[in-house]
């Protein structure tokens, strides 16, 4: 398979699974600003985050399936894995260290550091993935060629 046909598969795989992920992050943001808000750790938001953490992983495992499908190649596949396994640690510690930061009466400073910091590591770590998957299959588009603008039918 092309890297023009793996650009299309896995674009359109993740325009699909964004209406899923959208759908779960909003009862994912009232639970956890329940939690934030609440004085004491409440057992339903709680329950609510872990669900909803629950669900957008399993999303997350699914488009992960689908892009480890278009290589044949296993240390690609790991790799795959790897990377988007980092990706969706990225946007748990995101959401819990903004919720952290704010349940702990942190300065709005220190959130935006802190957000900002993980962030940053985050994408370092995504970017030297994807580097090396580069390197294992040149046929493979990485994180920044899957857009829009990429995708020919």
């Amino acid at each position: 398979m092309t890297k023009q046909q793996r650009i299309n598969v896995i674009y359109k795989s993740n325009v699909k699974m964004a209406l899923l992920q959208g759908l779960i992050t909003f009862p994912m943001s009232f639970f956890t600003v329940g939690l934030i808000r609440s004085d004491s750790l409440n057992g339903w938001y709680v329950t609510g985050v872990f669900v909803c953490l629950l669900l957008l992983g399993g999303i997350f495992f699914k488009a992960n399936r689908v892009e480890a499908k278009l290589t044949e190649r296993e240390d690609a596949k790991i790799i795959i894995a790897r990377r988007n396994g980092y990706m969706f640690a990225l946007f748990v510690i995101f959401i819990l260290s903004f919720a952290l930061t704010i349940k702990l009466g942190w300065m709005y400073a220190w959130i935006l550091g802190v957000a900002v910091g993980v962030l940053y590591g985050g994408y370092r770590l995504i970017r030297k993935q994807d580097e090396r998957l580069s390197d294992i299959d040149p046929e493979h588009p990485m994180l920044k060629e899957i857009r829009l603008d990429n995708v020919r039918d």
